[in-house]
């Protein structure tokens, strides 16, 4: 299962998993229908099973919801990508209330209940080797004061990811991947920011695919490393 996979850089992972021979659960919340659709078509055509589960993932009953939409059509779970988020510019004095707590139940809360939800059924199967991957980002481990309610919440999924891999072993690895800036699709046609690159040791913005051989080697070949937050951000955070 990956979160908000109907789009960027969710459905990205999705497509990637597909190739390795995954069975699909695709979630979203508020992409469009006919994404929705190519994204499905998409991954059947790499002969994947796929359950689409429309789902507000802010709210406990709509993940419990999608889980058991998940138990009911697989009966088992071996990978959750916890990818769905959300992130855009807030000035300090800007935060209200109702917009920390939408970057708090979107980027944290969804990942809290999410593995909950999953590591339950990860457990009724104990012989699959399981993995939870928690997407976090550079925003949570640096001092971003343009973005301090996304930042907040993406620290306390660093920290839940050390807490469940604590938690849940040895029968579930959890791990984070914490991108610097990922350019996806046609982004590079859209900011204006493109020169900030050359700042970076690597000269460049990551891709989708920095990200996916990554997940692909923590879903896939590791056995053993659990708990670590793996910074993916062409050596921004030097």
């Amino acid at each position: 299962m990956v979160t908000g996979s109907a789009v960027r850089l969710g459905r990205d992972i999705a497509l990637r998993l597909a190739d390795l021979s995954y069975d699909i659960v695709l979630n979203f919340h508020k992409a469009g229908e006919d994404e929705v659709k190519a994204a499905v078509d998409e991954l059947k055509s790499k002969g994947s099973e796929v359950l689409a589960v429309q789902a507000d993932l802010r709210k406990v009953e709509n993940i419990q919801a999608a889980f058991s939409e998940v138990r009911k059509k697989f009966g088992s779970l071996d990978l959750l990508v916890n990818n769905s988020s959300i992130f855009r510019d807030v000035d300090f004095f800007d935060i209200t209330e109702d917009v920390f707590y939408n970057f708090i139940d979107s980027n944290l809360k969804s990942v809290l209940f999410c593995s909950i939800e999953a590591a339950k059924i990860m457990k009724d199967n104990p012989e699959k080797p399981c993995s939870i991957i928690n997407i976090s980002s550079l925003g949570g481990l640096q001092n971003w004061t343009g973005h301090i309610p996304y930042s907040l919440a993406k620290t306390g999924v660093i920290k839940l990811t050390k807490l469940m891999a604590k938690r849940l072993a040895p029968d579930i690895l959890v791990n984070s991947v914490a991108p610097g800036t990922i350019w996806i699709d046609d982004d590079e046609n859209k900011t204006a920011r493109k020169d900030d690159a050359k700042l970076y040791p690597m000269k460049r913005f990551g891709r989708s695919e920095d990200i996916n051989s990554l997940i692909e080697y923590l879903a896939i070949q590791n056995k053993y490393i659990t708990g670590n937050i793996f910074i993916v951000d062409g050596g921004r955070n030097l």
